[in-house]
């Protein structure tokens, strides 16, 4: 199944690019992803990766069965 990925936030600038579409088997869960990620993108490797389906966040055992996937590192404020 092809997932588009879309990075958001400083993450746009460590890749250089504002997403990707990749090929991912059935029953491919966040942590997996985030997983690849870190692999394919060496510069994310010390990174956390938060990571939304449908625009809700995801916990890591989600499935990743949605057309589009946001990326984004961690955000804070007040």
């Amino acid at each position: 199944m092809k997932v588009k990925v879309r990075y958001y936030g400083r993450f746009v600038t460590l890749l250089n690019k504002f997403g990707d579409t990749i090929e991912v088997p059935e029953g491919y869960n966040v942590k997996d992803l985030v997983e690849f990620l870190k692999k394919k993108y060496p510069q994310l490797k010390n990174e956390y990766i938060e990571v939304s389906i449908d625009g809700k966040y995801a916990h890591e055992d989600a499935t990743v069965d949605a057309e589009e996937i946001a990326v984004y590192p961690v955000i804070s404020g007040g």
